[in-house]
């Protein structure tokens, strides 16, 4: 990953975090790129119970543009992944994967 990227992945980190709306102590965020769509997951764990349907607020087009750009990025470098997740749990660090 370049400096960028890493900028992309800040503001994905950044729209998740402050859009889950009823807090967390970790979550994960899977997102597959496939040509012209995407599917993701969010699952968040709070209090030792993990959900798939959390409530959020978070920009759904703009999370879906960033992903774009860090695709395309990461395709201008010829890496061609095809599944991204960032994961985080409080007090702990963002990680960051990627399928190819």
């Amino acid at each position: 990953m370049i400096t960028k990227d890493i900028e992309i992945v800040k503001n994905i980190f950044s729209l998740l975090d402050e859009g889950i709306v009823n807090g967390y102590d970790s979550f994960r965020y899977e997102v597959e790129v496939y040509e012209g769509y995407m599917e993701s997951e969010l699952e968040v764990e709070l209090n030792g119970e993990q959900t798939t349907s959390a409530d959020t607020n978070y920009n759904s087009a703009a999370l879906y543009d960033l992903v774009k750009q860090l695709k395309s990025s990461a395709l201008s470098r010829g890496e061609n992944w095809s599944s991204f997740q960032i994961s985080y749990q409080i007090d702990g660090e963002v990680k960051t994967s990627f399928k190819y």
